[in-house]
């Protein structure tokens, strides 16, 4: 409002508060930013630093940098590992014109059959197959055998991909966090923040990268199930023979 000497005092002091409001506002919206900012670059620190990729994340070398899981990897698995009874011939496709034993590897080979229910099987097959019992025996075997150490090498290939997934993800959340740490070191200058964007992005990758963690980790326990379910099987068999 204008007086004859002016501007309105009060509208002066009233504009200045809005200034030092606004100015105040501002600040808040910038310390909470960066306050988000340094939570997502300790949580990624911390994530990287807990999964079995914290090798990709800090550089380290490792026997094989596409493994994602504790365990140690041994890519084959062995007959004579588990088997102390008479020669297998795994070549054999014999089997596949023998129509009961072709059930029981199926039956031994499905990982959702319980070992129990197998071990039964097994006895039951060995009763009424008659004289060539057991030779019908080590066919099924032979043939489970195969088949679970196919599906065993398909889940370590399909570990190794994902593996190499998880490792890219690490390197480019590290960069991530890098130039958050860059943005907030130059902001305490007076420099360029951290953009929203850069921070959607960090947040986004911690959490899928943290999500695909504990999901690979019941995966990375089948392998070792297999050779469990094969050892048993082949206890019944030798036990049956």
């Amino acid at each position: 409002m204008e007086t004859p000497f002016g501007t309105d005092p009060g509208h002066r002091a009233r504009r200045r508060g809005r200034v030092r409001l606004e100015s105040n506002s501002s600040h808040a919206y910038a310390r909470r930013k960066m306050s988000m900012f340094a939570a997502f670059r300790a949580a990624a620190v911390a994530i990287l630093a807990a999964s079995p990729l914290q090798g990709f994340a800090q550089g380290r070398p490792k026997i094989d940098p596409d493994w994602p899981c504790q365990q140690v990897k041994t890519p084959t698995f062995s007959l004579a590992s588990i088997w102390e009874g008479p020669e297998i011939d795994l070549n054999s496709q014999t089997w596949r014109n023998e129509p009961d034993v072709g059930d029981l590897a199926a039956k031994m080979s499905q990982r959702r059959v319980p070992i129990g229910e197998v071990e039964k099987a097994i006895v039951e097959f060995k009763a009424k197959a008659g004289a060539d019992s057991d030779a019908k025996l080590l066919h099924a075997f032979g043939a489970a055998f195969e088949d679970l150490t196919q599906q065993r090498s398909q889940i370590l290939e399909g570990l190794d991909r994902f593996g190499r997934k998880q490792r890219e993800m690490a390197d480019r959340i590290r960069a991530e966090n890098e130039t958050a740490r860059n943005a907030a070191d130059q902001d305490k200058s007076g420099q360029a923040q951290p953009s929203a964007s850069e921070f959607e992005r960090l947040q986004w990758d911690l959490r899928i990268f943290e999500d695909r963690r504990r999901t690979v980790a019941y995966v990375c326990e089948v392998p070792a199930l297999i050779e469990q379910r094969l050892g048993a099987i082949a206890r019944a068999v030798q036990k049956a023979l």
